[in-house]
């Protein structure tokens, strides 16, 4: 019997990135998952500048890189066919450090996390094995998981079910899923179109409202295309879904020889969230804990955030520099902010979903009266919410919202991103240079909490003074931000957000300690 500070059940992108940062983080981990590889086919086709960010903290972002596209604009068109809604991301200069979306291919993804498991010493990964049974107990969590070579038993101070939307954890404790009303049938089919044929279809993301057959064509990564197609009354589409099915739904955009099916299967787009997200020692993550329509391409990002929020808490509480009941904040934060993005993709949803004729017709007309009558781009970033409560300082502007992560000019050297030079640690901020005693009395509180102290304005750029960074941004994303919200001073979680702002002196040192209570969660 082995003894882990963690175990994590199921190695899809959630498990397999949390898996990577606790290991990254020198915990001890169990990881393992019931298929004998990763699963060879796509399923989630967008990710977001948070996933590239962690994907950054991993040293994985080259290698999902060489495998992604930035995303194309989406165009909802109506049932006659014109602009009805448009969605696109943010324009440069990015104020997460890298584009705010991405299409890309989902099994390279997983092998770039999974490389990176390989490469952690303190992770033990098993595959082809299962979780046969848990027992939550005062201590740490009894697991008994079966590997082809025989059934083994072994201890977790914590388990994390990242097992799927029918993940067998969240079902051992009977914690239910609250419906958020959205349960449709589609047929997801995805194909490597010929060259010669990619110029004859959209060059850009399409949302066909039509009341005939909801739609949706995604242009993926070099030749890899995706259609999305309501499935309707009397269709008898079924899994396995056959090419002769297939291929006179596709007729309006592709023929048979134009292009190699790749995957082809019908789902039911759920809204789901698990009513709890933690119970002892055993918290869920990913498809476990919420399942949203992909009208929005949040599904494994947001996953991905469950991972990124829950492994600095995780090494607090094992390491004891704070209590276990900071992980009681998981699911207050993660909880209401995966439901208001589900929320989200649901109405996104009902607008393209729409079957009755007239119904149609009326939402169009209501949607280009809402906007003036001339379609606006609604930026996707303004539909993601901050976190509302939790380790966050609510009263204070920017409090919950992501920290931006500038290019940082450095004396003889190119620029470089703020996390590649920092890392995904606390920072203290501020806006201008700090005096020598500021620095002196800020210093020594953030390294208490493994974190430093950061100054933007002109002086000795990336230097270390005194145990704190002096940098000079190539374009002044931190300090536009902090303006923005009347402030001079922020204090960023190990995740990038921010935990809250202040516009005095005074104000930081009250925020420090308020942020310092938080963190002792006793």
């Amino acid at each position: 019997m082995k003894r882990f500070d963690v175990a994590v059940a199921g190695l899809g992108p959630t498990g397999a990135a949390l898996a990577c940062l606790l290991g990254q983080r020198g915990l001890s981990v169990i990881a393992f998952d019931k298929l004998p590889d990763l699963y060879p086919l796509p399923r989630a086709i967008g990710l977001d500048h948070e996933v590239m960010r962690v994907m950054q903290e991993l040293g994985t972002v080259e290698a999902v890189l060489a495998y992604a596209a930035p995303y194309r604009p989406s165009e909802y068109r109506g049932a006659d066919g014109a602009l009805i809604k448009r969605l696109d991301m943010a324009a440069p200069p990015h104020a997460m450090g890298w584009a705010p979306n991405y299409v890309f291919n989902q099994p390279a993804f997983e092998r770039a996390l999974r490389a990176r498991l390989a490469q952690l010493p303190s992770v033990e990964t098993h595959l082809s094995s299962e979780l046969l049974s848990f027992d939550d107990g005062a201590e740490a969590v009894a697991l008994e998981i079966r590997h082809p070579h025989g059934t083994e038993r072994h201890v977790a101070r914590y388990l994390i079910g990242c097992d799927g939307g029918a993940s067998p954890v969240r079902k051992r404790l009977g914690i239910p899923l609250n419906d958020l009303g959205f349960d449709e049938p589609w047929l997801v089919v995805d194909a490597q179109v010929h060259d010669d044929v990619l110029d004859r279809l959209p060059s850009t993301q399409v949302q066909y409202c039509e009341p005939q057959r909801p739609c949706t064509y995604v242009v993926g990564p070099g030749r890899h295309r995706r259609w999305e197609l309501m499935v309707m009354p009397g269709d008898r589409l079924s899994n396995p879904v056959t090419e002769d099915e297939l291929w006179p739904l596709l007729s309006r955009w592709i023929r048979p020889g134009e292009a190699e099916l790749w995957r082809a299967a019908t789902y039911r787009f759920h809204g789901l969230v698990a009513a709890e997200w933690r119970r002892g020692r055993v918290l869920l993550a990913g498809d476990s804990a919420h399942m949203t329509p992909p009208f929005m391409a949040q599904g494994m990002v947001a996953g991905i955030r469950d991972a990124h929020n829950l492994a600095w808490k995780l090494e607090r509480v094992l390491r004891g520099t704070s209590g276990e009941a900071l992980l009681d904040s998981y699911g207050i934060e993660r909880r209401p902010h995966a439901e208001a993005l589900v929320r989200t993709a649901i109405a996104l949803g009902r607008v393209i979903c729409e079957q009755d004729p007239a119904a149609a017709a009326a939402r169009d007309t209501a949607l280009l009266r809402e906007q003036g009558g001339v379609v606006a781009t609604t930026v996707r970033q303004a539909m993601t919410p901050g976190l509302r409560d939790g380790v966050v300082a609510t009263d204070s502007p920017g409090a919950g919202e992501l920290f931006p992560q500038p290019w940082v000019a450095r004396a003889g050297e190119s620029p470089a991103r703020l996390d590649d030079l920092t890392g995904a640690v606390v920072r203290v901020i501020a806006a201008q240079p700090l005096r020598e005693e500021e620095r002196a009395l800020l210093v020594p509180r953030a390294a208490a909490l493994q974190g430093c102290v950061l100054a933007f304005g002109p002086g000795a750029v990336g230097a270390l003074q005194h145990g704190a960074w002096q940098l000079d941004e190539t374009a002044p994303l931190v300090q536009a931000w902090l303006e923005a919200r009347g402030a001079r001073f922020a204090i960023v979680r190990p995740d990038h957000c921010t935990f809250g702002t202040a516009s005095t002196w005074e104000g930081l040192l009250a925020l420090l300690e308020r942020f310092e209570a938080a963190l002792a969660a006793r």
